[in-house]
């Protein structure tokens, strides 16, 4: 299982106010099988000096 954590920042009141940016978390728990077994396996050749890290997702349309 993975728990994806989606920020939020929210700076209506800070462009229209001077009131400050408003900062929001959701967290999502996904059962990604493939991402997961990346993920835990680390660094490619074992030697604890690399590291992978999820850093961007994007939204597909639908097939149709």
């Amino acid at each position: 299982m993975i728990r994806l954590i989606i920020r939020t920042d929210d700076a209506s009141m800070a462009a229209n106010v001077g009131g400050s940016v408003l900062t929001q978390y959701r967290t999502f728990d996904v059962e990604l099988p493939e991402v997961e077994s990346l993920l835990r396996a680390g660094g490619s050749d074992g030697s604890g000096f690399s590291h992978r890290q999820l850093v961007g997702c994007e939204i597909l349309d639908e097939p149709s």
